[in-house]
């Protein structure tokens, strides 16, 4: 057999007889160069940690000089930028500073935070019993801006054995991603030979090539012209799903600038756990972890989220993201049926809390009065426990039992799967007590009769995953599964992993765990085996799951989605997985939720 010789492959993206592949460990050698020829055209996600260079040297001088000018009593900012840049200027030692000590030890620390990171499990479920590995994994390849600093960083955050005990990642220095030309010294890099000998695990033959020309005193705008060709002909054509870009301040803000112009002309879809995303900057040595998805070439979206809160969005980062394009531009989608299930989710009926809050509103003249007095009336008081309150775990009110009562009443006489009625193979219901109301005044009963024979009521299993968002409010907080199981005997608390309410406190849910928590939820029920499930659930709960799909759906079904559920309101969909799924596994992967139109969901908040 004749072998046929490595080729080695452009950084210019112009080859065309190589593949796009995703490499397997163990992890690549130095040869052939790691940037393959060409973009892949079909759908793929990169896990992405974008790093800014921890504090060098030159940070600390011009720190020092806007302090030497405060000092003197002078407040005037344009002086004080006046004398950092020209500490700068005078000081020739400082070309393509190092690290300072400070620098080295929050480097130190980010690297102990990416190790965790790269160690911890997903938020454990309640119907999670086994342990599951990380997600997330070291790089399989550094890109690093070839500033000292940015090199330096990148060294201490990844040149060592991962988390598997395979070798380090190969190390690329790309020219694409040094900080802007000034024209100072610290951000003019070194000679290509003194950083090989400095960084002897650090390929610099991209440097070598001298492309793209970065030119002395260029602007913000010839920066994010770098960062968007990085964006659209280099990153996707990286090997490997695990990423690591080690740049700069002003390289990163211009790349995030880049991002936000394409969501505002809708060609991409951004989720950021932070506001003003495009304009806050990065601190020293912070490391946020991004999921970039491609379609057919084209970069489609972005999610990104901080060290600290990227395994709370796992699913969303490292699975399908919900978003695959469904079907051809005919608009139809198809779907194997072993891979759906039909989920109706139901929201509460009216509560006491509501009741409250309404006529708190109406008492009030002013909005913000209303809102003010109506959250001051949902808080506990200082010196007694949340349980104490009178509308701790709220109670469904009379008028919420009639609703309820409708509802049933409704799926009585609604036909589905061949039979004059609608019976459900598993009802999941929050443990919250009006929920449970809830579902006891629709679910107790028997259906119907069909064939003859009377068909059960279902089986009412008890789910936290499912719950309202928690903490601060005395109506989102539960009493213990001991309280609920007496009065609510029949139903099936055996997922409930504490009797007492561990996940109440003073502080609210943050948006980032309520999203996350609703993916689990899915992955959890397209792995049931039952092919028809009720979800006795909440608004807010609701708003948090369905917001995650808005953005690929019709717009008739967009605003049924996204807006705010009704008292007992029952909205059905169709839960598809897109990956391999076994029933009654809790790792199943993420799905796709298709929309029927709005004449199938009835609303009961007129009763």
């Amino acid at each position: 057999m004749i072998e046929r010789a490595p080729t080695q492959p452009s950084l210019d993206g112009n080859e065309e007889d190589e593949e796009y592949e995703e490499p397997s460990k163990p992890r690549m050698s130095m040869h052939p160069m790691p940037i393959k020829p060409g973009l892949p055209n079909e759908s793929h996600k990169k896990v992405i940690y974008f790093v800014r260079h921890a504090e060098a040297l030159h940070n600390v001088k011009e720190r020092e000089a806007v302090r030497a000018v405060i000092a003197a009593g002078d407040t005037d900012k344009g002086r004080q930028d006046q004398a950092r840049r020209a500490v700068l200027q005078q000081d020739p030692s400082l070309k393509d500073a190092p690290l300072s000590e400070d620098g080295t030890e929050q480097a130190r620390m980010s690297g102990k935070k990416l190790k965790a990171l790269f160690s911890s499990s997903p938020p454990a479920s309640r119907h999670r019993h086994r342990k599951t590995a990380s997600p997330f994994r070291s790089p399989d390849i550094v890109l690093v801006s070839p500033l000292r600093r940015a090199l330096m960083t990148a060294t201490a955050l990844f040149n060592h054995s991962d988390e598997h005990g395979n070798d380090p990642p190969m190390f690329l220095a790309i020219e694409a991603l040094r900080e802007k030309r000034t024209g100072l010294a610290c951000d003019e890099r070194s000679s290509v030979p003194e950083l090989q000998a400095e960084f002897p695990h650090v390929d610099f033959s991209d440097v070598q090539r001298g492309l793209p020309v970065v030119p002395e005193g260029e602007n913000n705008e010839a920066v994010r012209a770098r960062a968007t060709e990085f964006l659209d002909t280099r990153l996707a054509a990286v090997p490997g799903r695990y990423i690591a870009v080690v740049s700069h301040k002003g390289w990163l803000r211009e790349q995030r600038k880049v991002l936000k112009r394409r969501v505002e002309s809708n060609k991409i879809r951004a989720n950021f756990d932070i506001s003003e995303w495009d304009t806050t900057l990065y601190g020293n040595a912070e490391v946020r972890v991004a999921a970039f998805r491609w379609q057919e070439g084209e970069l489609v979206s972005v999610v990104s989220r901080s060290l600290e809160n990227a395994i709370l969005a796992s699913s969303a980062m490292c699975g399908d993201g919900f978003e695959f394009a469904l079907g051809p531009s005919s608009g139809f989608s198809i779907f194997l049926a072993d891979r759906t299930t039909k989920v109706h989710f139901i929201s509460l009926s009216e509560g006491r809390h509501n009741v409250a809050i309404r006529e708190a509103a109406d008492s009030t003249v002013s909005t913000a009065d209303s809102a003010a007095q109506a959250e001051a009336l949902m808080l506990r008081e200082s010196d007694k426990m949340a349980s104490e309150h009178p509308l701790y775990d709220a109670r469904l009110t009379q008028k919420g039992i009639r609703q309820a009562k409708k509802l049933k009443q409704m799926l009585a006489n609604r036909p589905s799967g061949g039979r004059p009625f609608t019976a459900f193979e598993l009802v999941v219901v929050s443990p919250l007590t009006r929920a449970l109301e809830t579902a006891q005044q629709i679910f107790s009963d028997p259906p119907g009769t069909y064939g003859g024979d009377v068909v059960p009521p279902p089986r009412v299993l008890v789910s936290e995953d499912c719950r309202e968002r928690y903490g601060r409010y005395v109506c989102d907080g539960r009493r213990s599964v001991s309280q609920l199981f007496e009065e609510f005997s029949s139903f099936d608390f055996s997922l409930m992993s504490s009797d007492s309410d561990d996940l109440h406190d003073d502080e609210r849910e943050s948006s980032v765990e309520i999203e996350e928590r609703a993916l689990r939820l899915l992955g959890w029920l397209s792995a049931r085996p039952e092919r028809c499930i009720a979800v006795v659930t909440h608004s807010e709960f609701l708003r948090f799951l369905f917001g995650q799909f808005t953005d690929t759906l019709h717009e008739e079904d967009r605003s049924c989605l996204q807006r705010t559920a009704a008292n007992c309101e029952l909205r059905s969909v169709v839960l598809c997985s897109h990956g391999e799924v076994e029933r009654e596994d809790s790792n199943a992967p993420a799905s796709t939720i298709r929309v029927p139109s709005c004449s199938s969901l009835g609303s009961l908040a007129s009763l």
